[in-house]
């Protein structure tokens, strides 16, 4: 028995840190096991049907009054939770959710599921398709919300079990096709200990498809920026400045697991180093205001750029710098498209990417 825990234990460890990572881990078909429910009335019920029951009569909170910001607290949720028009989508490790009683096992109650497969995918807007990530095709994610039935109406909150950048990933994708979109304050954990419902949810790309949906308004420029922004960002300080979300030892070069798909390590000059994780505390609530523009204040009135290793991280970063006010958009190629403009294993390598590079190491080719 103790072996098999220690192995339980080993399996929820490794799909959790691929996810805060900001790794995109490996395709899996493994399917999500029934959620454990917390009470007797928490049966499970399929993804539409949140509540089994409501009492007559009762009013659900307009949820146009939550708009203006993306982060939402589970108090919020709470209130709107039962609309019909809010659709839950969360970020649940297929392989984190085999392990009993944990978050990943018990997603909110109602809710559709996602993994990296489903969002991720070679990107057309990178340098190069070989570089293995990015932004699903716009057409991909229009089906893949068509068996959500979502609307140009819906407000969809995503949410996460145990790895809050993908979550947060999946709300920044989602705002570029002109959606209402929110992110879950806490994720599972907080919706837990505030007794919120739980119970079975299905994987979204296992469902049928509901209609037709098309994005009412695709435009990834609202908080997307290329390799040729970032260069004319780094370039001009006075009005802009580059927040690299990583840990501080890749900021400052160091080879960790998490170089994984880059060409190189090192950092764009100039960057300011502050790490995804610092803006949230231990328990995976976002810092206070206060707290947050203290840390911020080099900021001032210029516009921002984040970025990380491959776009996940920086999503969190995003999410939190948009709700204070400043004008944030993230750099979606991030490290990994960077090295590869850098380094000498590829065609595109650039002189001018060279030279905003510091700490530059050249692997001469990916990283395994």
């Amino acid at each position: 028995m103790k072996k098999i825990s220690l192995l339980i234990a080993f399996v929820f460890s490794l799909a959790l840190v691929a996810g805060c990572a900001g790794e995109l881990p490996a395709s899996t078909s493994v399917p999500v096991s029934p959620a454990v429910p917390t009470s007797e009335t928490q049966a499970p019920t399929t993804p539409g049907s949140k509540a089994a029951e409501s009492d007559e009569g009762e009013e659900t909170t307009d949820v146009a009054g939550h708009a203006g910001h993306i982060m939402i607290s589970v108090a919020e949720l709470m209130e709107i939770y039962t609309d019909n028009n809010v659709i839950l989508i969360g970020a649940i490790s297929p392989t984190a959710a085999l392990v009993p009683f944990s978050n990943a096992a018990n997603p909110i109650r109602g809710s559709y599921l996602v993994w990296t497969e489903d969002i991720y995918g070679p990107s057309d807007d990178l340098l190069s398709p070989d570089l293995g990530f990015g932004r699903v095709p716009l057409a991909e994610m229009e089906e893949l919300l068509s068996r959500a039935g979502v609307t140009a109406d819906s407000l969809i909150v995503a949410y996460h079990s145990d790895a809050a950048a993908v979550g947060a990933r999946i709300a920044w994708h989602l705002y570029m096709l002109g959606l209402d979109v929110r992110f879950l304050d806490g994720g599972v954990a907080a919706w837990r200990a505030a007794n919120g419902r739980t119970g079975s949810s299905n994987r979204l790309n296992n469902q049928s498809i509901q209609n037709d949906f098309r994005a009412p308004n695709y435009d990834p420029s609202v908080n997307n920026v290329t390799l040729e922004e970032v260069i004319a960002a780094v370039q001009n300080p006075a009005d802009w400045v580059v927040i690299d979300a990583r840990t501080e030892a890749e900021h400052n070069g160091e080879r960790t697991g998490a170089s994984s798909g880059a060409f190189g390590t090192g950092r764009i000059a100039g960057s300011v180093h502050v790490e995804w994780a610092r803006l949230h505390d231990s328990d995976g609530i976002r810092l206070p205001e206060a707290e947050l523009r203290e840390m911020l204040g080099f900021i001032g009135d210029r516009n921002v750029i984040v970025f990380c290793q491959g776009g996940v991280r920086s999503s969190y970063a995003w999410i939190v710098l948009k709700d204070l006010g400043f004008n944030v958009l993230s750099y979606d190629g991030a490290w990994i498209e960077w090295s590869y403009a850098a380094s000498i294993a590829s065609d595109y390598q650039s002189d001018v990417v060279l030279s905003l590079t510091e700490f530059w190491s050249d692997n001469g080719r990916v990283i395994s």
